[in-house]
């Protein structure tokens, strides 16, 4: 009995030693506190060029373009190269009435051509004729033309009255209604802007005065 108590006394005094001798255990670590920093702007963006990253593509008409950022001229990958507009030439200036040959579209008429411009010349009205903006000569000359081919007309009519209607006179007559035709439908394009122009009015009524004086209507019989 004695020896039982002693034997306990002694393991009890070796474990009160043995927690006096071991080492304090180290401190647990401290958890750190989440701190806010600053994130510029754009942080954390898709990079262009990697798969999965970019962002789906706009929907749209494939007859709109993506318009330029800025109204500088160029060209845009939107843009294709044959849509790319480019500025049209100015019409040459040119006088009806000088020129060798008639303009595309104008009537030939040899003979009123050289009968207006004489009556334009002996009115002294040639050089403000010639000098007018493009558009106000073209309806002048346009209207004097078709006045000479209707005074033409009114002698060819004459003449037919005195002519058997042969196969070549026929031939005639068909190619003036064809000139006829070519000739109000031009005049009427390049006087279309303006039904009464002030400027070519005076002009026109003395250019005709002269043209009827030089050439008088034939009488009929």
């Amino acid at each position: 009995m004695t020896s039982r108590v002693m034997g306990l006394g002694v393991l009890v005094a070796t474990a009160v030693h043995a927690q006096a001798v071991a080492p304090a255990p180290p401190p647990a670590p401290s958890i750190p506190v989440p701190v806010p920093r600053y994130v510029p702007a754009g942080a954390g963006a898709p990079v262009v060029g990697q798969p999965g990253d970019q962002a789906a593509p706009v929907a749209r008409s494939p007859n709109t373009r993506v318009l330029p950022p800025t109204p500088e001229p160029g060209l845009w990958a939107a843009d294709e190269l044959g849509a790319v507009k480019r500025p049209t030439a100015p019409q040459p200036d040119v006088d009806e009435l000088l020129l060798a040959r008639p303009s595309p579209g104008a009537p030939a008429l040899p003979i009123c051509r050289q009968r207006v411009l004489r009556a334009s010349k002996a009115s002294g009205s040639e050089e403000t004729r010639h000098n007018l903006p493009r558009t106000s000569r073209e309806c002048l000359t346009a209207r004097l033309l078709l006045h000479c081919f209707h005074r033409e007309q009114y002698e060819f009519e004459a003449s037919l009255r005195q002519t058997p209607r042969t196969e070549e006179v026929m031939r005639a007559i068909e190619r003036r209604e064809k000139e006829a035709i070519t000739t109000a439908l031009w005049q009427a394009r390049l006087c279309e802007a303006f039904q009464s122009l002030p400027s070519i009015e005076g002009l026109h009524a003395v250019i005709v005065a002269w043209l009827e004086r030089q050439f008088p209507r034939p009488v009929s019989r």
